[in-house]
Formats: structure tokens, C-alpha cells, sequence
């Protein structure tokens, strides 16, 4: 893994295991792009900035301490460390990353169900993928392969995925 896309996948996680999750109940009746925070910012999944800010800031003085940040960790820890030993087992840390990805997986839903009522149809799961071959097939072969990747200079449609 080149070290552009190590470093973006250890942001998303840090950002998403440091806060997303507290504020994941204020995301389950918002819908819409709200505020978004750089490589979250994706339409309908867009993480908030604002909201995952006031949920680590415990005091509500406009700024996180280490300490504000040091307590959510340590607390989130501490409620998904089932056995006490000070350490995160595979099911404690599903858990945990559960917890933390609530909020993206509700955004995901509010973004499939596009009638907004609160059931996701078949249909309604079937449209972002139908006929994707068609419209991300740029050389014609009828399947999607790392050609269809590539720029060419000529070319300002862009690959189907983003370059690292």
C-alpha cells in the first residue's frame, strides 16, 4: 500500500475512533450533505465536522484539550473492554468499531432509502449499482478493469477510483 493511502486509511480511522460515534444519534434523523470534514466529505455520507467537534469537546469552551481527547478514548476503551484485561479482543473491538460507524452506516441508509421512509425497497438497494459496468466500462471490453483506471491525456472523464 503506497504511503499516501497508509496515511489517509490511519486519518479515517483515527477520526472515526475519535468521535464519530458520540454524536451518531444526531445523524440518524439528518439527511442532506451537512458540514463536511476533508476525505468524509463524500455527498450524503458526510461526516460533521461541527456535530463530532461538540461531542469531544466535554466543556463546551470551542476547544479540545488532550485532555478531552485522552478521557473520550480512554472511556471508549473502557466500555468495549469486556474482560478488564486493558486490552481490545477481536469482539471487543467490533464493538467498538461498530459504535464508531454508526453514523456512516445510518448516512449510507438515509442515502439508499430515497423515498425517505425509514424501509430500504429492493429497488431503492439495487439503483446505485445497476448498470455501473455500462457507465464505468471506458474501453468497451465489458467488464471493469485497472484500463478503465487509467487517465489518458486525451481523455478527461477520469478513472472509475482515485489515483494514490
Amino acid at each position: 500500500m503506497k504511503t499516501k493511502t497508509k496515511t489517509l486509511t490511519a486519518l479515517a480511522v483515527a477520526a472515526a475512533l475519535g468521535g464519530t460515534a458520540l454524536a451518531g444519534a444526531s445523524y440518524a434523523g439528518h439527511r442532506g450533505s451537512g458540514h463536511g470534514m476533508g476525505f468524509l466529505d463524500k455527498g450524503q455520507l458526510a461526516v460533521s465536522a461541527t456535530e463530532m467537534f461538540d461531542a469531544v469537546d466535554a466543556n463546551g469552551d470551542g476547544k479540545l484539550t488532550q485532555a478531552e481527547i485522552d478521557r473520550l478514548r480512554n472511556d471508549r476503551h473502557a466500555a468495549h473492554d469486556a474482560d478488564g484485561d486493558g486490552n481490545l479482543s477481536l469482539d471487543e473491538f467490533a464493538g467498538l468499531w461498530h459504535e464508531t460507524t454508526r453514523p456512516l452506516t445510518v448516512r449510507a441508509f438515509q442515502m439508499l432509502d430515497t423515498d425517505g421512509d425509514a424501509v430500504v425497497t429492493r429497488a431503492e438497494y439495487d439503483r446505485p449499482l445497476a448498470g455501473i459496468v455500462e457507465r464505468l466500462d471506458r474501453d468497451g471490453d465489458g467488464g471493469l478493469s485497472l484500463r478503465d483506471h487509467r487517465h489518458d491525456d486525451d481523455d478527461d472523464r477520469g478513472g472509475w477510483w482515485d489515483d494514490d
